[in-house]
């Protein structure tokens, strides 16, 4: 029977060595990276290697910045694994029983989300970033640390939110959509395209 506090950690780049220090603040064990350079320390299995292993039943957390990326390791995971979702003890959750975690996702410390907030699956919430209330975001999500939130947002899937950008009440942004660093986002965005700048506006179209 496998122990679900065993963790493997998909992904040895800096994302993935921060999150590794979010397990031992959560008292899990790190049992190893799982990344397709095995040149990095602590790497312990490529991904396809791991997939014909009998530990794919394994306890697995993805520290992808990414979320095409993210996405595309999803599926190619999909083997019976259980995703972890990880909340760092110092991120605050404000009202915890109206706010909706998905599997898969990941809250780093100093970040507050105050209530009726749903996360999708495998959304990613980086240091220090604010969300307010009656956010809605969809699967694969990324937001960057000191990302401001503000409340009534409706983030579509696969959306990536840079550091320091924020996006104003109401405002709904597009599947795929990706707000640049330093951005106000003050109308709505739509999908597949980068917006940057105060006021952020589109400045290319991309799928």
């Amino acid at each position: 029977m496998k122990n679900l506090k065993d963790i493997y950690i998909v992904g040895a780049g800096g994302l993935g060595r921060e999150v590794r220090t979010m397990l031992d603040a959560n008292a899990f064990s790190f049992q190893g990276y799982i990344d397709d350079d095995t040149s990095k320390p602590n790497v312990k299995f490529d991904i396809d290697t791991f997939k014909n292993r009998t530990i794919r039943n394994s306890t697995i957390l993805l520290a992808i910045g990414s979320p095409k990326v993210r996405q595309a390791l999803v599926q190619r995971l999909s083997y019976g694994e259980t995703f972890l979702s990880l909340t760092h003890p110092q991120a605050i959750l404000q009202d915890k029983d109206s706010i909706k975690i998905g599997k898969g996702c990941i809250i780093c410390a100093g970040s507050i989300l105050t209530c009726d907030i749903v996360l999708g699956d495998f959304t990613i919430i980086n240091l220090n970033c604010t969300i307010g209330h009656d956010v809605m975001m969809g699967n694969f999500c990324s937001l960057m640390p000191g990302a401001n939130i503000s409340g009534s947002v409706t983030l579509g899937e696969g959306v990536f939110i840079g550091s320091g950008a924020t996006v104003l009440q109401g405002i709904q942004i597009g599947d795929g959509a990706i707000i640049g660093a330093g951005a106000v986002v003050t109308k709505d965005i739509p999908p597949h395209c980068t917006a940057v700048g105060i006021p952020a506006k589109p400045i290319k179209f991309h799928r």
